[in-house]
C-alpha cells in the first residue's frame, strides 16, 4: 500500500531535497541557453566589416559615422561595426592575441609597437595591391613610407598599414592609437568589402573638419 502523500512529508521532502530542484533549473536554463547560443543565427564573414580599435574612441560618433558609411556604401552587409579595447598592458596584448587568431576584426588601429610585431609575423593584407587605395594618397601628395614593413616569414617588405598621422579627421574625430596604424587583417574573409570600407575611410579622413571650420582670425593670420 502505498504512503499517502501529506503536507509533512512534502515539507521533509523539500527541506532535504530542495537543492535537487534547483540543479534541475538550473541546468535547464543552462541547457536552453546552450541550445540558443549553437543554434542563433550568426552572420557569414563575407556579410561582415568590423573596425577594432587598440586604444581610444568616441564611440557615439563613430558608430555614428560607420552607420552612414553602411547605408550608403555597404548595403549588403549584414554587420559593419566597431570595437574598442583600451591599450593598458599585458591584458590589451592578449586580448589582441586572442582577436587576431580567431580571425576576429578586419581593419585595426594598433599603436606603432603591437603595429610593427604584427606585421612582422605577416597578419596583415599588404595595401600597395589595392591601386585605388593608392591613388587616394598619391593625388593627395601623401607618403605612406612609414606603414612599409618587413615581413619576417618571406623577408618581403610591404604597406602593411597606413599612418594614422596621414588621417587628422580620424584622430580629430572618431578612433585615436598611440602613432597609430591602420591595417587589415589577412584573415578577414572579405577583402572586397573591407577594402572598400579602409578606401571610403581613408578618403573621409584626409582632413580634419574642424580644422577647416577655423577662420583666419582663429588661426592668427
Amino acid at each position: 500500500m502505498k504512503t499517502p502523500v501529506t503536507k509533512k512529508i512534502l515539507r521533509t521532502h523539500f527541506t532535504y531535497s530542495w537543492w535537487k530542484y534547483a540543479l534541475l533549473i538550473i541546468l535547464a536554463v543552462f541547457g536552453i541557453d546552450l541550445l540558443y547560443t549553437v543554434t542563433a543565427y550568426r552572420s557569414p564573414e563575407e556579410k561582415k566589416v568590423q573596425f577594432y580599435i587598440m586604444g581610444y574612441s568616441n564611440q557615439e560618433a563613430l558608430d555614428a559615422y560607420m552607420a552612414s558609411v553602411w547605408q550608403k556604401y555597404l548595403p549588403d552587409m549584414e554587420v559593419v561595426d566597431s570595437h574598442t579595447f583600451t591599450n593598458d598592458g599585458a591584458y590589451a596584448a592578449m586580448q589582441l592575441s586572442t582577436y587576431m587568431a580567431a580571425g576576429e576584426g578586419d581593419i585595426y588601429l594598433l599603436p606603432r609597437e603591437q603595429f610593427i610585431g604584427s606585421a612582422a609575423s605577416g597578419a596583415f593584407v599588404a595595401l600597395e595591391s589595392d591601386p585605388e587605395l593608392m591613388a587616394i594618397f598619391d593625388e593627395a601628395g601623401i607618403s605612406l613610407q612609414n606603414g612599409w614593413r618587413r615581413d619576417s616569414s618571406t623577408g618581403e617588405t610591404h604597406l602593411f598599414g597606413i599612418p594614422q598621422s596621414k588621417l587628422p579627421g580620424l584622430t580629430a574625430q572618431y578612433a585615436y592609437a598611440e602613432d597609430g596604424y591602420l591595417s587589415v587583417l589577412v584573415t578577414n574573409r572579405n577583402d572586397e568589402n573591407v577594402l572598400k570600407f579602409l578606401r571610403i575611410l581613408c578618403r573621409d579622413m584626409l582632413t580634419d573638419p574642424n580644422a577647416e571650420e577655423k577662420s583666419p582670425a582663429d588661426t592668427g593670420e
